[in-house]
């Protein structure tokens, strides 16, 4: 699936949610979703949510607005990718 290649050719974030929205026609959180239901793309978030100011600002936001549905949960002093369910 692209997900996968764009992972391996270290796309960006915004890039990969485009092409997911443009082959899927879904939402910008169904697309969010799809992505972060790939294992290497998940990792590799956990790691920027906590190591880079500009994702932890975008993972704070995106925990603010979804709530109890957001993809993203406070641990501790760490920011976690949760499992999205992709039903």
């Amino acid at each position: 699936m692209a997900v996968d290649m764009l992972f391996k050719e270290n796309a960006t974030w915004p890039e990969l949610i485009k092409q997911i929205r443009i082959m899927s026609k879904a939402d910008i959180f169904t697309a969010e979703k799809i992505a972060l239901s790939h294992q290497g793309w998940r990792r590799r978030c956990n790691y920027w949510i906590n190591h880079d100011r500009d994702c932890k600002k975008q993972a704070v936001w995106h925990i603010k607005h979804h709530g109890p549905n957001s993809l993203i949960a406070i641990v501790g002093e760490k920011l976690v990718i949760t499992s999205p369910s992709i039903a």
